[in-house]
Parts: C-alpha cells; structure tokens; sequence
C-alpha cells in the first residue's frame, strides 16, 4: 500500500514626591517578538522536524508528487503534519490546522530589533564598554553606530534565516561586513543583491530566491513594523543546465490582533520607595497584516505542477477563520501533475471547519480542518480523524506557559507570579492541564488501502526541571486594639521579638507591617486634635536602658516593607507592637489591628516527574485493512528497569520577567533624575507564531516497543536545562550550537537480550567561526554577540544600557567514529573511523579517509580527493566542492599493517573548459600509482547536459540517443561514432518517443516499439549492438529490447510500482512477480 510515511513566565509611598514623571526611554521596550505568517510558521514547524525520536515528535507526511530531474535531485511535494500539539493562538494555512504544504523552497525569517537586509548592522564584541557613560563621550566611530542604533536606522541583534532546499537546509546570519555564516557551518555560497537570495550548495547547484511572505504590525500608540517574513525559491538550475521553475501567482492577504502585557514595578527585595512613580500596568493591542505570497506553479522541462486554490468552503465564500476580504482568503484545493499536458496526478483537498464558540470576533470560532485527501485518477482517498473535545477559540488567554490550551479562565497572559508582588500582579493560570492540552490534533489516519494509522499522545515531562517559587509567611507579632463606645481610651502592647532570628535560612527574607485602622484618624495638628476617633501604632524597640524608643508610627491603613533603611533599627534589640486609641466623644467606637510578619522567598527544585507543555508521541497502531495490527510504544525514561525518572530536559528558554529601566524625573528641581531598575513582567501572543523556541523538551532517551519484535532505545546528547521564570534574564542561551544526533541505539529481542549496538562519536568543528567578523576571540563557538541596547536622557545626557545579550554559535558537527557490535556472537561487528580536511579554514570541510575495521581483524580503508586537492579551480568557482574527484581503496590485513595494498585508485577528470561535466575516469597501476590508464573518455554532452557519446578503455565507442524530450535513454548504440548513424536515422526515434510521451496511449507506444523496431533492424545499423527502451517517462521504463531482440515489458501497478517483468508483450511470459505487502 501507499502508506502515509511517519517522520516522527509596598508599603504606600512612606517618600512622597508629588507628581514625577516617567521618561521610558528609546529601544526600552520588553523584548519586541516578531511574529511571522500563518503559512510560514507552519511550513517552518513541519518542515524544520526530521523523524525526531528526541523531541518525541512525529512527521506525519501525505506523499503526493515527487520531481526527479536528470542531476540526481529528487523534490518531494507532499503534506506534512507535526504532532508536538496545536497552540492556542496557532492559525490554519492553506492545507488545514496542523498541515502544511510541505516543499522545500524557502528561506523563514526569524527577525532580531530591526530587519537585517533593509538596514546596517553593528553587532559589537564588547557592548559593555559602551554601556558605561554618556554617548556623546564616546569614540566618533561608536558613537556615529550607537546613535544609528538608537535612531532605529542600524541593528545590533542579528536575524536568524532558515533555509529549507532540496539539496540544503540549516540557518545562517548576516554579519557586520555583510557576508553570510551558516549555522551549522556548511560549504555554500550565500549572496544578496536586486532583492534576491543567491545559494549555491557544495556540489554546484544554484538556488534564487526572490521576497515572499511580509508582516505588517501596527501597536496601540502608532508605532509599526513591517518586514519580510519569508524568501521564497524562484528557480533552481543545475551544473548541467537543467532547470526548475516555482511560480507564485496568488496572494492571499489577512489581519488579525494579538495582545502583550507588562507589569512593570519594583521588585519587593530592593523596594526604593522614590521608584514607586515606575510602577505600571501595560497592555496593548497589535494590529498584524499579513500578505503570503501563494505556490501556483512548478515547471520542470514538459512536466509541470499546478497548484489551485478555493475560497469556498462549505459554500461559504472566503475562508471563515480568517479576518480578511472573502477574494483575498484562499485554501488549497488541488495539486495536478501534468507532463506534455496530460494529466498524470490529480489530487484533492476536502476541507470542513473547527467550530467553537467564545470568540470575541466571528472568525475566532473557526479553524480550516483537512477531512480528505483524494486521488480523483484512481478514486481512492486518505481520511483524518481529530480531538474535537474542547476546543478554544483562537487568541483565548487559556493556554500554559508554552501556548496550548489549558481550559482555565485567565483574563490575561502573564502568568500567576503573586510572589513577587501581590500588589502589582494579578497573574493568569498558565499551568498545564493534560487534559485540555490534545485540543485539535490528528488522532487517526485512515489509507486509501482501508488501513489506518492511529496516534495516543501523552504531555511532555521532565526531571528536576522546573524550579517552584515557595513563598512562607510567619507572624512575629500581632495586637489587636478595641475602643468600645463611652470607654475614651485603650492600650495594647504585643508579644517581644527579634526582626533577625532567621539569619541562615535560604532565600530572601523580608519584614512586612500589617496596620489595619478603622478610626476616623485626623491629620495631626489640625484642628480638634482629636476627631470622634483617633488610632495610631507603633514599632518599639528596647534599649539598653530599659525604655522603649518608637521607631516606626502608622495612622492610615498600610501593608509592606518596613526599616528597609540601613541604620533605621539594631538588629540585636527586641522588638514590640503598641497601638493606642482614643476618642473625645462618648458613643463612638473603633478597632485597630496590628501585625509584624517576616516573609521568605525562596525556590525549591521538583524532585519528580513534572509535566510541561506540548505533546509527545505514546502509541501508534497500524492496521493493515486486513488482518495485521501493529503497535508502538514509546517510553522517554531514564533506562534503569525499575526507573521512572523522566529523561527530558527543557530545550527552549520562556523568559517571562526582564530587567525594565526608566528615568524618574522628581518635581522638585533640587532632586537629579535617576534610573531605576525595575522588574518588566511580561507576556506576549506573538511569541507563540514566532520561530524561536521550537522544541519544549529534549529527550536523552527514548525506547520503542513493537508488539511481538522487541525494542529498541535511543541515546542522544543532554540538551536543554533548568526552566525558572522567577529570575530576570535567568533563561539560557536559545542560539547555543548543540549536538542533537544519536549517539547510542540498542536493538533487544522480545525477552530482553541485547542482539545488537551501534554506538556514535562527534567532533565540534570550530575552525570557520573567525571567518564571521563578528566572532568573539574568547569564544570559540561564536559568529556574532546579539545585544538589545536602550537609551536615556538623563539629566540632560543620553546613557547607554543593556537589556538583553546572547551569542549566536555555529560550529560543524562530524562524526568521527561509528561502531556496530552484534551480541548475537558477543563480537565487534563493524567499526569506522573517519577524518576529515580539518587544517585550513579557507578550504571545504570534506571526508578525507574512512577506515573500517572488521571483525576478523582485517581493515579497509578509503581516501577521497576533491576539487581543492587537485586545484580544479573551474569547479571550484562553480562550488563544486564536495564532489570526489578521486578516491582511492586499500584493504589492511589488520590495523597494524602499515600500507596495506592498494586494490583500486580512480580519478574523474573535468578538463572541458566549455562545461562542467566529467570528461573521463582514470584508473591507476596497481603497482605503479603514477602510471594511469583511461578508463572511458565522454566524448559529447548535449545542450542538456546529457551524455551522447563515450569510448572505453578499448577504443569502442558508444552512442546514446535521448528521447521524449531528451530527458530519457532510448537507444544505446554500441560499436558506432555520434557521426557514424544518420541524423534521420535519430529523428525517426526521437520523434516518436516525444508523441508517445505527449499522447500516453497504447497506439502511440505501439508505434514507439516499431520505430525502435525499425531502428534496431536497419541495415545500415547491423554492425552495431543496439539496445533500445521506451516510457512512461513519469512512471519508469516500459520495455527493453537488448541486442538479441528478445523484449522485456515491465508492468506497473496503479500506484506506479513494478508488478510484472513479461517477454515480448504484456500477456507474454512471466518472467518475474513483485507483491507488495503491508510492513509491519
């Protein structure tokens, strides 16, 4: 069957300064988080997702079309689906919720400050040295940059760019001179000019990419953005000047709105009362625009891909999910494959809605889902099944921390953290709930052969991850005072204490006052002195002398920090709580209520497994739609037997709380401005389509049950760490370079015995790094130091701070070592140890020689030369660098064996200066490694790039003859010059493969075989061994006539796989059978 591919966070001002204002200052803002298009975002989560055992995560893939060009390079064009979960504020593409449209043709954008193509940028090495004074002291040079900064008119944080191509994929930066760096490093070429993305990869293939998906962003105050969130492939051409075309003739264009809010305010532990002007609450709106450039096209040579689009859907007009005109709002609804304009592939799209309610506009009610996909040529479809329990409405504020849903009623985003001011933050219930958290995703695949595929999630969890805030409150003392009516006066004194009896306790402590009044207290002094009721308290503390000095007095309700001032008490001397009340008439009455209590702060590490947000796989049941049931379960624990200690770790920052500045510029023109340092608590919905921090948890292990067949585990690198959101900038580096490849997988039978281990080892390659001129001498993983600098005018001079730095890595991970051990024997199966052209940093990082040693001591080793090496300099203009040009074999009769022998040595040589095409192949004495003989010379190429004629080591030549389109092989002449046959001879065969080609019936490859027939049979020719084949060209080879003239007919199945190898015709013999059966 065709199976769907599985890729797997005050004490009322006891100082008044009357009305002070606050002077935020330039590029101060929380953070700023980009978001990009719908359809970028989930092209990039999909797309960017290998079969990741790691992540837990699975890529559900619908093949519908591959191109297959001449060079070798296949382009697969299929739908993806990613199983990690579906965020709240995660909006549908084109394909449906969850899906995408999955080719390889575009570079996503994640943008850093400002966009990095339409402006300078500056990322300095050193940005502390700048962040010290006054701007205007510094050098002219950095002064002209900082002041361009601060303008908004140079960058100092470096955008990331992922680009995902057929051949390529990884990310890269811009640095300060301009040129591209790759993370990780590869050997490709990267260059922009005329609006365009220039790629070449290692092995000479070019890739243009023009602009294509853009934001537009308008925030509550009038400020705006807008930049390019994509770069989308326009053509591809390859060394032998083949070319492939992707055409994008449909736009489609949308709005909708997120929301950010930010406390920002004095953090408890440092309380400066004269900061308190500082303290707001900040929410605002963004206005998001989004214009997606939409695939229409891919032409390569006669075949071609046409996309199409619907914008209606249950016959509604326009995609109802989406806020934009019903003209400009689309869903794919067709992918037809034609080669010479017949139709070849024709699939459909059948899309419904997700519906909800609670939605503060209409469109929010909706998510585009993907019920089928259809083959309409053989009437055979794929059909999906969802969670649709409990399903939120796009943009609610009930999502965790990670933005899946969590079913809890917030009214806000930022997350429940009351500990660090109960009276600035009224936080929102951002925990995980599993069970809200499967909302919206894909639970069963049912094939077009009647099997189905059905997937059990379960949440992700880590260990000793999370670090809890504990918050614990004791009262020291408490008084309560009562005045009955007609009583005239009370007194009350509490229990003594110490304010510092809990010295060694971790955490930090702060002393709180609780005063509640319900006196009608006067201001002192005024007239009456006493009005009805009076009540007052009092902090005393005992001196030496035996009386009590008041050290503190409270009239009207207050509840905080109190003796925050150094100097205000000693900490040796007991402490006691007075009040005293009183009153001048003889009915009222009052209360006062009194309390000291010391409150500590401090964080505890989770000792088990704690759940965290997004999904991971659990089961997975095949069912063949016949008898055979497959299932499959994972487990990401440590692997002990009796351990249920999770393996996860983190793998992606959440920074909720950052360091906020602002000037307080007090009334009184005897007070300097000064800055505060206070707490920005802050959470934003554009984070959640943004394309940093992809991967919630990293797994070290993961172990994969099959029913019936044993297991398998999984080792890969520790990544990730602690996850606490209750420390400014406490996240770690998101742009670390990391190793994520396996490092370890055993292989157990049903019982438990261990059959077979392949181990792996890595070397981190650092050596391109210094080609960055941004790179950072004392840190060898980098490319380029990003900096968020701001700006303030205080007293009368602009200083320089910064907000947020991190280093962006590269590196080059390269296995070095490899071994497989077989314990069926308990022996060393296999192992290989490879090395790699290490020593210069201007030159490719290629394999130069592969050593494999074998279980009976023996060892065989292979070297490899390339375009550097031999000093091609046509290739390596061309960047055709990774090719081995010659490569050599020596068997070992152990590892000791100093030289070995040589048992085969071959060379490529590319000596036409008209092309880039080989032109023979060397093979090499044995016994003497400079004698060289040619094996075969390739005489002539076609304007294709398509071999015509080659002559071997013998002197024999050979004439290839291409037909339908000359993109096939249909005749191979064995014995004869390109010069020897008469063109006419050619055209005859040509001609009639380019009708069979175009018409696809049986009458045309009738009459295809008789002029092969004829051709093969022509006198003229009779000398020559002549082979002849024809095609279908988009399924494969239909027959082959060898010289003796007895046919091979090859027959296909209607999913285009061979079925039957008859003699002569379709009814003749049978020669050979393939059954295809379900694998389970």
């Amino acid at each position: 069957m065709k199976k769907i591919i599985l890729l797997a966070s005050a004490l009322s001002g006891i100082i008044v300064l009357g009305q002070a204002s606050i002077d935020p200052g330039t590029k101060n803002d929380i953070q700023k988080i980009f978001p990009t298009t719908p359809e970028t975002y989930s092209m990039f989560k999909a797309g960017d997702f290998p079969v990741d055992y790691r992540t837990g995560k699975l890529n559900v893939s619908v093949p519908l079309y591959e191109i297959k060009t001449r060079y070798g390079v296949t382009i697969p064009i299929g739908l993806t689906y990613n199983t990690g979960g579906i965020k709240v504020d995660e909006t549908s593409g084109v394909a449906g919720l969850g899906w995408s449209l999955a080719i390889p043709n575009s570079i996503s954008v994640e943008m850093h400050g400002k966009d990095d193509i339409e402006n300078e940028v500056w990322f300095p090495q050193q940005p502390g040295e700048y962040a010290i004074g006054n701007l205007h002291n510094l050098p002219p040079d950095i002064y002209y940059r900082m002041s361009n900064i601060k303008d908004g008119i140079m960058d100092s944080q470096p955008d990331i760019y992922h680009y995902n191509l057929p051949t390529i994929s990884g990310s890269f930066i811009k640095d300060s001179n301009g040129n591209f760096r790759t993370i990780p490093y590869e050997d490709v070429k990267i260059s922009y000019a005329d609006n365009k993305f220039i790629i070449i990869d290692s092995k000479g293939v070019i890739y243009t990419l023009s602009k294509g998906n853009s934001t537009s962003t308008i925030s509550t105050g009038g400020s705006s953005e807008s930049y390019r969130s994509s770069f989308i492939l326009e053509k591809i051409k390859f060394p032998n000047n083949e070319e492939v075309s992707f055409n994008y003739g449909k736009r489609m264009l949308y709005k909708n709105i997120t929301h950010s809010f930010t406390d920002i305010y004095i953090p408890v532990e440092h309380n400066d009362p004269m900061c308190a002007p500082a303290n707001k609450n900040l929410h605002s709106t963004t206005n998001n625009m989004y214009i997606e450039a939409l695939l229409t096209e891919i032409v390569h040579d006669d075949e071609k891909l046409t996309f199409n689009y619907a914008n209606t859907i249950q016959g509604v007009q326009g995609r109802k999910d989406l806020d934009g005109a019903v003209d400009n709002t689309f869903a794919l609804s067709e992918i037809i494959g034609t080669y010479k304009d017949r139709v070849i592939q024709k699939m459909a799209l059948e899309h419904q809605y997700f519906e909800t309610s609670g939605g503060d506009k209409p469109y929010k009610n909706f998510r585009l889902k993907l019920n089928k996909v259809r083959n309409l040529l053989d009437n055979t479809e794929y059909s999906f099944e969802y969670n649709e329990n409990d399903q939120p409405s796009l943009g609610s504020f009930s999502q965790d921390i990670w933005g899946y849903y969590n079913g809890q009623n917030n009214y806000g985003l930022i997350p429940n953290m009351q500990y660090f001011n109960r009276n600035y933050t009224q936080g929102g219930n951002r925990n995980v709930y599993p069970q809200y958290s499967q909302a919206y995703v894909l639970k069963k695949i049912n094939y077009p052969t009647k099997g189905s595929s059905s997937f059990t999630y379960e949440n992700n969890n880590v260990w000793k991850t999370l670090v809890i805030p504990q918050e614990e409150i004791t009262t020291k003392s408490n008084v309560i005072g009562v005045l009955n009516p007609g009583a005239g006066y009370a007194e009350e004194t509490g229990p003594e204490f110490y304010l510092n009896d809990a010295m060694n306790v971790e955490g930090t402590i702060t002393y709180l006052v609780d005063w509640t009044n319900s006196c009608a207290n006067n201001i002192p002094g005024g007239p009456g002195s006493i009005q009805v009721t009076n009540g007052n308290g009092y902090l005393e503390e005992l001196q030496p002398t035996g009386s009590w000095k008041r050290i503190a007095q409270f009239r009207n309700d207050v509840r905080g920090p109190i003796l925050e001032v150094p100097g205000s008490h000693n900490p040796d001397y007991k402490k006691r709580l007075r009040v005293m009340l009183q009153t001048n008439e003889p009915e009222p009455g009052c209360s006062v209520s009194l309390s000291v209590l010391r409150k500590r702060i401090y964080r505890m590490m989770v000792n088990e497994n704690a759940v965290v947000g997004g999904l991971r796989i659990k089961s997975i049941n095949d069912f063949d739609g016949q008898t055979n049931y497959t299932k499959r379960t994972f487990e990401y624990n440590k692997p002990d037997s009796l351990s249920t200690q999770s393996s996860g770790s983190i793998a992606s920052p959440l920074e909720f709380l950052k360091m906020h500045y602002s000037v307080v510029k007090p009334e009184s023109e005897q007070i300097l401005e000064f800055i505060c340092d206070n707490y920005g608590l802050s959470a934003d919905q554009a984070v959640n389509s943004s394309l940093s921090g992809r991967d919630v948890v990293s797994y070290e292990y993961v172990t994969e049950h099959t029913l019936g067949k044993g297991k398998k585990m999984y080792q890969f690198p520790v990544i990730g760490g602690n996850l606490n959101i209750t420390i400014p900038l406490a996240g770690w580096n998101p742009y670390r370079f990391l190793n994520k490849n396996i490092l370890n997988e055993k292989s157990y039978s049903e019982s438990g015995a261990l059959l077979q281990e392949k181990s792996y080892e890595y070397e981190n390659l650092l050596l391109k790094n210094p080609l960055s001129s941004d790179h950072l001498p004392d840190s060898p993983y980098s490319l380029a130091l990003s900096t968020s600098f701001a700006f303030f005018n205080l007293n009368h001079q602009f200083l320089i701070k910064i907000n947020d730095f991190y280093v962006v890595e590269s590196g080059k991970w390269l296995l070095t070592k490899s071994t497989d051990k077989n314990y069926l024997n308990g022996i060393l199966t296999s192992e290989t140890v490879n090395s790699y052209s290490l020593s210069d940093i201007n030159k490719p990082i290629n394999l130069m020689k592969s050593e494999t040693r074998f279980f009976d001591g023996s060892a065989s080793e292979i070297s490899y030369q390339y375009a550097h090496e031999k000093n091609n300099q046509k290739l390596i203009n061309a960047n055709i660098i990774a090719t081995p040009l010659e490569s050599s074999s020596i068997q070992k009769r152990n590892v000791s064996d100093p030289s070995g022998t040589t048992i085969s040595k071959t060379e490529t040589k590319y000596d036409d200066p008209a092309n880039l095409l080989p032109t023979s192949v060397l093979s090499f004495d044995l016994q003497n490694s400079q004698a060289a003989t040619t094996e075969v010379t390739y005489d002539k190429y076609d304007a294709k790039g398509n071999l015509q004629q080659y002559t071997t080591k013998e002197g024999i030549p050979t004439v290839i003859i291409w037909g339908y389109e000359s993109i096939l092989p249909i005749a191979k002449i064995v014995g004869a010059k390109l010069s020897d046959i008469n063109q006419s001879f050619i055209d005859s065969i040509v001609i009639a493969s380019q009708t069979d080609g175009s018409q696809g019936t049986i009458a045309s490859e009738e009459r295809m075989l008789n002029a092969l027939d004829g051709f093969r049979n022509n006198s003229v020719l009779s000398g020559y061994q002549i082979t002849t084949y024809s095609y279908d060209p988009l399924i494969g080879v239909r027959s082959i006539t060898p010289p003796s003239g007895i046919r091979e007919v090859y027959l296909y199945d209607t999913a285009g796989r061979l079925k039957e190898v008859r003699e002569h015709n379709n009814t003749g013999k049978l020669l050979k059978e393939f059954n295809y059966h379900y694998k389970n």
